[in-house]
């Protein structure tokens, strides 16, 4: 089970519910919990609003290899 399947779970909310909340399909969400398609990979913008729906941290959503991909690509972007 994944950690944002498990965040999920414990907010009390269904798989269509948490996809509705955030603006993202049923089966993206899927494949989010799944692992088929990383979190690290998604808006930050998403990774919030996930965060914000399950009522946790953006960090107890992701994987820990997933965090720190998402931790590695934003100190490689220039600041404006």
């Amino acid at each position: 089970m994944s950690k944002l399947q498990e965040m999920r779970q414990a907010a009390g909310l269904t798989q269509v519910q948490l996809a509705t909340a955030v603006g993202i399909t049923k089966g993206v969400l899927c494949h989010y919990e799944q692992g088929t398609r990383n979190l690290d990979g998604a808006k930050v913008e998403t990774l919030a609003k996930l965060a914000i729906a399950c009522k946790c941290t953006i960090p107890e959503i992701l994987e820990e290899e997933a965090l720190g991909d998402l931790l590695e690509k934003a100190m490689k972007k220039p600041r404006r």
